[in-house]
């Protein structure tokens, strides 16, 4: 896995490739920090994982996580929980978790 976020435009667009997990359903795609959206598209476009558009406003907590291999067991400390006002949370597995925490806990 790629480990450095790229700086795309100088509109401030940050992007790296992740995989974005649920349950033990993993989907390798690109995670977006926009200046107002934080967005998930799949490399795979027929992928049970869609495209995810979170806007930056809505999140209010991000955490570390483990990445899982089944959806139950951890192999690796690398991942981020990006809760929401709903209640809803979407984990992503990332090249630095620090990293994207720093960048979306200043959003919040």
């Amino acid at each position: 896995m790629i480990t450095e976020i790229v700086n795309l435009t100088s509109g401030g667009t940050i992007s790296a490739p992740v995989t974005a997990q649920k349950g033990a359903i993993h989907c390798d795609g690109r995670l977006s920090k926009t200046r107002y959206h934080l967005q998930f598209e799949p490399f795979d476009t027929s992928s049970i994982i869609g495209p995810t558009l979170l806007a930056l406003v809505d999140i209010v907590k991000v955490d570390t996580c483990w990445g899982k291999g089944a959806g139950i067991l951890p192999i690796t400390p690398n991942g981020i929980e990006v809760s929401l006002k709903d209640g809803s949370q979407y984990q992503f597995i990332v090249g630095d978790p620090q990293q994207w925490i720093a960048l979306l806990v200043g959003q919040q």
